[in-house]
C-alpha cells in the first residue's frame, strides 16, 4: 500500500484562485495529492504550524544554455550579445565541450528546484543536438522541462522544414526566435501537423524590431505569429493594445520577464494593461545569464512595476501575479491538470515556507507576502511528488 502522509496545522494557498486556508490538512498519497480538508488519522503525521503552503512555481521562458556565461556582456546591446551566429553568447557556447555544457545547464535546473520551480519551458538553441544535450541534462532531475527546439536560420526553406518536423518529433515544440524568423506558411503547417506540441515565440521585444515588423508588413509582431497559432508569445513590450487583445480573445497567452527586459534596456511590459485586456499571463526568468533563476525575484519586480507604471495601487493585484507564476504558467505549458495549483488530483509539489523567520513574521497579507517579500532563503522545504526535494539531489 502506498504510504499517505497529512501535512497539517499551517496555512494553505488551495485551488487556482490561491484562497488562504488556516490548519486544512493536506493528504498525500504517492505523488498526489489524495485530498485537503480534513486530517487522515491513518497518515504519516508532519507538523506546519507556522508554516505558509503554497504551490511550486512555473517559469515559463528561460534560456538554461547561457547558464556558464552569467553577467558576461551585461552591459553590451541585446544584439551583440544574443542574436546568432555572431553574438557574444553564440561564439562562447561554440566552443565549449558538449560534456561541459550539459554539466552547466544542469547546474540551473537544480538551481531552479532549490529555487522552488517546477517546471520551465526552454528555448533551445542549436537544433537536435540542443534539445537532445538538454535532455540529458535534465536526466534524473524532478523537474519538468518543456525543450521548444529552434531551426537553423541560415538553412534552405527546405532544410528549415524537415528541420521542424524533426524537432516536433523529438522535443516538446518549437520555440521561435522573432517573428520573421521563418516562413509563416511553412510554420502553419507544422502547428497543423503537431497540434499537441507547444509552438511559442519572442514578439515585440525591442522597440526597433516592433518598428522594422510594421515598416515592412503593416502589422506588428504579435499579430503575424497569429497567423501559425501560437500557444503563447514572450515579452509583448512594445505590442499595440490592438493586438494584445487579439492574443487576449483568441486564448494566447502572454509570458513576461520585466528582469531582462529592464536590464538589457529594451522597454519595461504593462501588465496591469495586460490584465484588464484579459491576457492569460505567465512569468518567466530568461536567459541564466542575465537573471537567476528565481521566481521570487520575478514576481516582486513585476508587481512593483506595473504600480509604478500605471501609477496606482490597485491596477494590479497580488494575486494576479501570483497566478501568474503558478497556474497562468502551467496553462501557458499545457501543464494545468498536474501543475501550478494545490488540488486533489494534482502532483504533491509545493513549497513550505516558514513564518518564523525574521523577514515573514507579523505578515497580514499571506498572498503579497508572498509575491513582495519572501525570498529563496525563507522556504523551510520543498515538497516535489510527495518525497522532499533533497531525496533527488
Amino acid at each position: 500500500m502506498t504510504e499517505r502522509t497529512c501535512y497539517q496545522g499551517g496555512t494553505l494557498l488551495i485551488g487556482d484562485s490561491l484562497q488562504p486556508v488556516d490548519d486544512m490538512a493536506l493528504v498525500v498519497e504517492g505523488e498526489r495529492i489524495l485530498s485537503i480538508g480534513a486530517p487522515d488519522p491513518n497518515a504519516r503525521l508532519v507538523d506546519l504550524s507556522g508554516k505558509l503552503v503554497c504551490p511550486m512555481f512555473i517559469n515559463s521562458h528561460c534560456h538554461l544554455g547561457d547558464t556558464g556565461l552569467k553577467e558576461l556582456g551585461v552591459n553590451l546591446q541585446m544584439e551583440k550579445v544574443l542574436n546568432p551566429p555572431e553574438g557574444l553568447k553564440h561564439r562562447y557556447l561554440s566552443g565549449l565541450k558538449p560534456e561541459k555544457h550539459q554539466e552547466m545547464m544542469r547546474h540551473g535546473l537544480v538551481e531552479m528546484l532549490q529555487n522552488g520551480i517546477i517546471a520551465c519551458a526552454d528555448f533551445r538553441e542549436q537544433g537536435l543536438a540542443g534539445v537532445r544535450a538538454l535532455r540529458q541534462a535534465a536526466a534524473g532531475l524532478p523537474i519538468r522541462v518543456a525543450i521548444l527546439g529552434r531551426m537553423d536560420e541560415s538553412a534552405s526553406p527546405q532544410q528549415i522544414e524537415a528541420e521542424a518536423h524533426a524537432l516536433m518529433q523529438e522535443a516538446d515544440g518549437i520555440g521561435v526566435r522573432d517573428a520573421g524568423s521563418y516562413d509563416s506558411q511553412m510554420l502553419k503547417r507544422i502547428r497543423a501537423a503537431y497540434p499537441q506540441r507547444i509552438m511559442a515565440a519572442h514578439a515585440a521585444e525591442r522597440r526597433c524590431a516592433e518598428q522594422a515588423s510594421f515598416a515592412e508588413t503593416g502589422r506588428g509582431q504579435a499579430l503575424r505569429t497569429l497567423e501559425w497559432g501560437p500557444d503563447f508569445l514572450v515579452h509583448l513590450v512594445h505590442s499595440p493594445d490592438d493586438e494584445l487583445r487579439l492574443l487576449a480573445e483568441q486564448g494566447v497567452a502572454a509570458v513576461a520577464c520585466p528582469r531582462s527586459n529592464g536590464i538589457l534596456g529594451d522597454g519595461l511590459p504593462n501588465l496591469a494593461k495586460w490584465h484588464r485586456l484579459g491576457l492569460t499571463i505567465a512569468l518567466g526568468t530568461d536567459n541564466v545569464m542575465f537573471c537567476s533563476p528565481d521566481m521570487t525575484r520575478e514576481m516582486d519586480y513585476a508587481s512593483r512595476l506595473a504600480r509604478g507604471l500605471e501609477e496606482s495601487t490597485t491596477c494590479l493585484d497580488t494575486r494576479t501575479v501570483l497566478q501568474a507564476a503558478t497556474i497562468g504558467g502551467a496553462r501557458a505549458l499545457k501543464l494545468e491538470n498536474r501543475l501550478g495549483s494545490l488540488v486533489p488530483g494534482k502532483e504533491a509539489s509545493f513549497i513550505v515556507f516558514d513564518l518564523e523567520r525574521y523577514n515573514m513574521t507579523y505578515v497580514h497579507d499571506w498572498i503579497s507576502a508572498v509575491v513582495h517579500r519572501a525570498t529563496v532563503a525563507d522556504i523551510e522545504r520543498i515538497v516535489v511528488a510527495g518525497k522532499n526535494l533533497q531525496e533527488y539531489l
